[in-house]
């Protein structure tokens, strides 16, 4: 039996790896055979069966390349960007959307997703500054200690929540500023990640 070239079987680990990655699927073996200029699908089998033996890669029942579970697509959300957030004084609420953004359900999860900009310093304790991209998960209900979207007296803010003796006590995380006492007051959503913007 033939032995197999060395610099052949890695070349072809590296271009299964980076194709499922750019996918989220597996190459077919027609794919490598194009790619890679290999001159028949049954030599391409073979590196594949070298590489499976090797435990560089699996392969399904059905004899398909398998795609580790981390890398296959789970879909994505598509998240308006609509405008900045109040993180400080409550500001008038603004809904303009700006873009729509994919965002990976890996990731971020499903559901009705939004997106702010921050603005002011109000939450720098909780490590959200300025210019910052906040993803939002739309919902009307909070537990104590989530950061929201707050709409109060027709102004929009994001601070931590707390319910304290029928009040909500909307809480700054910045030792300078002063909590917000609410009587009226709409949660729009609930922070899920806040995605860091550098220069």
């Amino acid at each position: 039996m033939r032995t197999l070239n060395k610099k052949t079987l890695e070349v072809t680990k590296e271009y299964i790896v980076s194709y499922q990655k750019e996918h989220g699927i597996s190459p077919s073996y027609r794919n490598i055979m194009h790619e890679l200029r290999f001159s028949s699908l049954s030599m391409v089998q073979k590196y594949v069966l070298a590489l499976e033996k090797d435990g560089k890669i699996e392969r399904t029942v059905v004899g398909n390349i398998q795609t580790p579970i981390k890398l296959k697509k789970q879909g994505v959300t598509m998240a308006p960007l609509v405008g900045d957030i109040a993180c400080g004084d409550p500001t008038e609420e603004e809904s303009n959307i700006q873009e729509s953004i994919e965002l990976p359900n890996a990731i971020y999860g499903g559901g009705d997703l939004f997106m702010l900009h921050a603005k002011g310093e109000s939450m720098i304790g909780a490590g959200i500054e300025e210019g910052d991209l906040l993803v939002i998960r739309k919902q009307n209900t909070a537990d104590d200690g989530d950061i929201v979207v707050a709409l109060t007296d027709g102004k929009n803010t994001l601070k931590r929540i707390f319910h304290k003796r029928g009040q909500v006590i909307l809480h700054p995380e910045n030792p300078k500023l002063k909590d917000i006492v609410a009587n009226d007051c709409v949660v729009q959503g609930v922070l899920i990640s806040c995605i860091k913007m550098y220069g």
